[in-house]
């Protein structure tokens, strides 16, 4: 069996975050519009249709697909049409690889760096989404709830019926305070994508983590609703998903709750 030293596990798993990023990159721009957003788009499968220029759809040559540096060597810009390749691409590409290389430095070569990898890389996909289009998909947030189920079934993070209260009551909470704020105002303050992927955080964490998820995700709401404010990117009045601050609760509680193995 190969045996990496620590820097060796966390460059190669670095590595790998930029590929996994450049597909994440690929999977939050075509899976909403293939569901939900162009139902005639081309974009009609995830891993056969070759990448194209959204702009001229000139198939991409294939070191226009190095991740991260071929946005830099062409320095930002279409080479057929010439016009802006969004900086999102590189961005999500070097998140992932950061995230992936991070986490094998905190966990260690051990399965709780597989697990903690393969939970943020959905959870990151779904931030992405949900920053983007305001939607959060079910075909990503139920099957990461059915899987911290499974794990949790074996008692890894959580007892099996912390995880399933977990579940059943991050869902409850939030559809509660939905239907309590709209009887009150009118008003929706949420989508209902956000009860599911609070209940999938429950699978994973538990029920006792809600209360820490709910209190981190509002907190940084706030900071990050507030200095949008200030910076005038956005009025205070304007809507901002709260997908985004859920997984950053999720995350913090997979860093400061999860249980190595």
């Amino acid at each position: 069996m190969l045996e990496l030293t620590q820097v060796e596990a966390v460059f190669a798993a670095s590595l790998l975050g930029l590929i996994i990023g450049s597909f994440i990159s690929m999977l939050t721009w075509r899976l909403p519009r293939m569901l939900y957003l162009d139902a005639s788009s081309k974009a009609h499968s995830l891993t056969l249709t070759r990448s194209k220029c959204p702009h001229c759809e000139n198939a991409l040559a294939w070191y226009q697909l190095i991740p991260v540096f071929s946005w830099f060597l062409t320095k930002g810009k279409c080479l057929n049409c010439q016009t802006p390749i969004s900086v999102r691409y590189p961005l999500i590409e070097l998140s992932t690889m950061l995230i992936t290389g991070g986490l094998v430095w905190y966990f260690g070569q051990t399965y709780s760096a597989l697990i903690a990898i393969g939970f943020s890389w959905t959870l990151l996909t779904i931030l992405i989404i949900d920053i983007e289009h305001q939607l959060i998909l079910d075909s990503l947030s139920l099957p990461l709830m059915w899987v911290g189920l499974l794990i949790n079934s074996q008692s890894y993070y959580v007892s099996a019926e912390q995880a399933i209260l977990g579940a059943a009551i991050g869902y409850l909470l939030l559809w509660t305070l939905f239907h309590s704020f709209k009887l009150l105002t009118g008003k929706e303050g949420m989508g209902y994508g956000d009860f599911k992927l609070l209940a999938a955080l429950g699978a994973w964490f538990g029920v006792m983590a809600i209360p820490q998820i709910i209190l981190i995700a509002s907190l940084s709401s706030l900071v990050i609703g507030g200095g949008l404010a200030l910076f005038k990117v956005k009025k205070l009045e304007d809507p901002i998903p709260f997908g985004p601050f859920l997984a950053i609760g999720g995350w913090s509680s997979l860093l400061l709750g999860s249980q190595l193995i």
